[in-house]
């Protein structure tokens, strides 16, 4: 795994940012979708309570794991994993240096490949 530079920390922290924006703008979409569905209309109150304490549960597990206690020696994974999850792009990934955007291709690349 590479080490970050303090600069390169700095563009990793925005990007984390980012990703986390990416992720609660896509749950809140998901939400809206669910509320305004037809279920939302017709459905059991108490049913539909529990379906969106799961989503909410679910998706509060999910960005716990990635974001809690996050430091500088784990923003390599984290963009990473942000980065193969499609959270990130090869365009956000361009503000580091040509050696990390490299690094991350490439272990994408060899995750990809082993994950077929």
């Amino acid at each position: 795994m590479i080490e970050l530079s303090k600069s390169q920390k700095k563009i990793a922290r925005e990007l984390i940012q980012l990703g986390l924006q990416h992720e609660c703008k896509s749950f809140t979409d998901t939400i809206a979708e669910f509320v305004n569905s037809s279920e939302w209309e017709t459905g059991d109150p108490h049913e539909l309570y529990l379906k969106l304490y799961k989503k909410v549960t679910s998706f509060d597990k999910q960005i716990a794991r990635r974001y809690d206690a996050l430091s500088g020696s784990h923003y390599f994974i984290t963009i990473f994993e942000l980065f193969h999850d499609g959270i990130l792009t090869t365009e956000d990934i361009t503000r580091f240096d040509v050696e990390v955007q490299n690094e991350l291709r490439k272990i994408k690349e060899r995750h990809n490949i082993d994950s077929q």
